[in-house]
């Protein structure tokens, strides 16, 4: 069993069942506007029904019905984890200030950042009601 900081999806441990559950590897054949949902239309609402595919993970308003660990590439989890690695350690790809990184390393940990705040209003506004 995963513990609280561990992610419950890991391909290691991945059944075939799992992986038809999850859709792992987009093996439903879904549209890409069907595999990461924000606003569910007519069209999209019959795909998923016509495929059976089943919401696989969720992040903010985002829905997936892929497994996220075959939806986003390799590439992509390799930034998330040096963004996070940063935002942990506060030390940087490279020597020096922000002026010294990497324009694709800025434009991560902006996002990070304005994605985190965005979360954290939201959460705020939540707890307010």
């Amino acid at each position: 069993m995963a513990t609280r900081d561990e992610s419950p999806l890991k391909c290691e441990t991945c059944t075939e069942r799992d992986k038809e559950i999850r859709n792992c590897s987009n093996h439903r054949e879904l549209t890409e506007a069907a595999l990461a949902v924000t606003d569910y239309t007519e069209e999209i609402n019959a795909e998923l029904r016509e495929k059976k595919a089943d919401r696989v993970f969720s992040l903010g308003d985002i829905r997936l019905y892929e497994c996220p660990l075959t939806y986003i590439e390799a590439e992509t989890w390799e930034v998330i984890r040096l963004v996070y690695l940063i935002e942990d350690t506060k030390i940087l790809l490279h020597g020096g200030g922000w002026g010294n990184q990497p324009a694709w390393l800025v434009e991560a940990y902006t996002v990070f950042k304005n994605e985190s705040a965005t979360e954290l209003r939201k959460a705020r506004d939540v707890h307010k009601c």
